[in-house]
């Protein structure tokens, strides 16, 4: 649960950045830069959903934690698969570096996509309970 809240956080961060550095690089204006139209971070929406799906995955027990990981897992892979069909990843208004940190941003929610993934088979009624 602990390496879940830690990517979450990490992605956070790199949310931030990303549309911070959106605006800094004027690919994004301040309006879009965590908007649908954002090429350098999630969408608002996205991310508050993600801190609370990670909330209920890590303070909830059981069923209710299942549910909540096995969701954030979802929206974690249809946001990194969709940042390879969007048009976003590469677009000609970005520069190589900035290209790259949309690879970091995509992995970091891969990260967390997998690790919600595996809190979604811990949590799960009658999982063994973690050793250690």
């Amino acid at each position: 649960m602990r390496a879940l809240l830690a990517a979450m956080a990490l992605l956070l961060v790199t949310d931030l950045a990303g549309g911070l550095l959106a605006v800094a690089s004027d690919v994004n204006t301040w309006g879009e830069a965590w908007s649908g139209d954002a090429l350098l971070a999630a969408p608002l929406p996205m991310i508050a959903l993600q801190v609370l799906l990670t909330w209920l995955a890590v303070r909830r027990p059981g069923r209710a934690a299942t549910v909540a990981a096995a969701l954030l897992a979802t929206a974690c892979l249809v946001s990194a698969v969709s940042g390879f069909f969007d048009g976003g990843l590469g677009n000609d208004e970005l520069s190589g570096g900035l290209v790259v940190f949309q690879v970091l941003l995509l992995a970091v929610t891969a990260t967390v996509g997998v690790l919600a993934a595996l809190r979604a088979v811990a949590a799960r009624p009658g999982a063994p309970l973690p050793v250690g």
